[in-house]
């Protein structure tokens, strides 16, 4: 009986270790975390927004879409109440989107920007719920325009076009039926393209090496300008002093020498032209005696046929 009592109470214990877990459990959730609630209004379609979906701040999770409801007044008008932590910085000027994940086509509401000058939405909004009207960009902007993309789509694959893609893809396979069946062909001006572009190769390396050659006969060109130039200039300018000195000097001499010259010019140069002539005379005798000597020197001698000064 004692063992029975103890068994007894350790599975008594248990079970109300058990049950106060379970409503301890039940407490744990049904407490409410504070959050900051916000309706976003939608004027296009939100397709893949569900109820439980993130809600992003610059990609961070923030937390998610409580609710999805049509606006009754305005059927054109898409609600969806979002819970986000409380003290989140949604500003006057933070702008709502939504946003694909990945490629499961899910979307979330995605909260971007906001300046740090601006108030907090809920402080100056006179709504018990403050609404963000959401920007018809990114994924939206696709979902609103779908329709016309499927539109353009039909228009696109009408009958008409569908007979001229089907002789677009007729003419690219006779194409290539005649391409296969010449093959060699081909390849032989594959070939040759092969040999014309390896040609090509070999005359852009000569035309190189020329230009390389040029180039260098241009560089020994300029040093020699400007080496042997400079020395030729060089001793070109010291000659050109040299002689001006010298005309220098000439024109110093004659001006001091100009009343001799002027003298002379006026006196001397009569006298000298008189005695050249006398010089003239004295040698055409003088000449005329060896003449006459040489022809006959005994004659000459005997005083016969002396010539004499005129």
């Amino acid at each position: 009986m004692e063992t029975r009592a103890h068994y007894v109470l350790i599975g008594a214990f248990m079970l109300g270790g058990i049950i106060l877990s379970i409503l301890f459990m039940l407490w744990l959730g049904s407490v409410e975390r504070e959050t900051d609630d916000y309706e976003v209004i939608f004027t296009q379609k939100i397709s893949g927004l569900q109820e439980g979906a993130n809600v992003l701040f610059n990609g961070i999770r923030v937390g998610e879409v409580a609710e999805l409801r049509l606006d009754r007044e305005d059927p054109n008008r898409s609600i969806a109440l979002v819970q986000v932590e409380k003290g989140t910085p949604v500003k006057t000027d933070t702008r709502v989107e939504l946003e694909l994940v990945g490629v499961t086509g899910l979307a979330v509401v995605q909260f971007t920007g906001g300046s740090r000058s601006s108030p907090m939405l809920r402080d100056v909004s006179r709504d018990r719920i403050p609404q963000i009207n959401a920007d018809l960009t990114g994924i939206a902007a696709v979902l609103e325009s779908s329709g016309d993309i499927v539109v353009n789509l039909q228009r696109l694959l009408n009958e008409e076009n569908a007979l001229s893609v089907s002789r677009i893809l007729s003419d690219i396979e006779a194409v290539t039926d005649i391409v296969a069946d010449k093959e060699n062909e081909v390849g032989l001006i594959i070939d040759n393209l092969a040999v014309a572009s390896n040609s090509l190769r070999k005359t852009a390396e000569g035309l190189e090496s020329a230009i390389g050659r040029i180039d260098e006969s241009a560089a020994s060109v300029q040093r020699l300008i400007e080496e042997d130039g400079g020395a030729t200039m060089a001793q070109l300018n010291e000659a050109t002093a040299n002689l001006n000195s010298l005309l220098a000097n000439v024109d110093a001499m004659v001006e001091d020498n100009r009343p001799a010259i002027d003298a002379f010019a006026q006196d001397g140069l009569g006298t000298a032209v008189a005695m050249l002539t006398r010089a003239n005379r004295l040698v055409s005798t003088t000449e005329a005696i060896l003449l006459e000597f040489d022809r006959d020197p005994a004659r000459f001698l005997l005083g016969e046929g002396r010539p004499s000064a005129d």
